[in-house]
């Protein structure tokens, strides 16, 4: 059983509110998590369709949007910051989701985080979703699994959302919240966890 009263002071940074991020914090604000969120796009009509937006806020800033919307269905207030990454606005908080699909933006906030943050690094494509668990002392050696040298600036924009299926995207909301209560219990999380709609399983990997 999740306890919120238990964990007044944990923060959790979500960096990016598309399909994953709008999600997740959706499901974190209904356990009464403190959630921020950062983000600098705008509503389009194609987020309408698995994002936590509706038609009627095409053109907002997806952070405000998302705000309004967490309030209506939570009546929870979320924290936002309209505006591109960056290091100093992540400080503060125990927990960062990388809601991202931009493998640049994602490699360099895990080299900026603190030692001490724990990271939930999420990716999703099609009905595929992954989720790696790091701390940020743990950086080095992780991340020389997760990355590879590009000299094509484009290549490390891969989009890792690219044609993910809106029920996919709840899905990833649903697990990322399940991993933040497992976290704030106390429970020690593993390597990663792969979550395949096709074959309706879930993977747990010790490394």
């Amino acid at each position: 059983m999740f306890n919120p009263n238990l964990h007044q002071d944990i923060k959790v940074w979500i960096i990016w509110a598309g399909w994953i991020g709008s999600n997740s914090a959706y499901a974190l604000a209904k356990m009464w998590i403190k959630v921020k969120v950062c983000d600098f796009d705008e509503v389009d009509t194609v987020n309408t369709s698995s994002q936590f937006y509706s038609m009627t806020q095409l053109g907002q800033p997806k952070v405000e949007a998302l705000k309004d919307n967490i309030k209506k269905m939570c009546d929870e207030d979320i924290e936002i910051v309209n505006d591109k990454y960056k290091a100093e606005y992540f400080k503060d908080c125990q927990i960062l989701i990388l809601a991202l699909d931009s493998l640049a933006v994602r490699k360099e906030v895990i080299e900026t985080c603190d030692d001490k943050q724990f990271i939930l690094d999420t990716r999703m494509v099609k009905k595929i979703s992954q989720i790696n668990t790091l701390y940020g002392f743990q950086r080095d050696t992780r991340m020389e699994k997760e990355w590879v040298e590009t000299a094509d600036a484009e290549n490390a924009n891969t989009r890792c959302t690219e044609k993910a299926v809106a029920f996919n995207a709840m899905g990833m909301g649903c697990l990322v919240g399940s991993l933040v209560a497992d976290y704030l219990n106390g429970k020690v999380l593993k390597y990663a966890y792969w979550l395949d709609l096709e074959n309706y399983r879930l993977d747990v990997f010790n490394s």
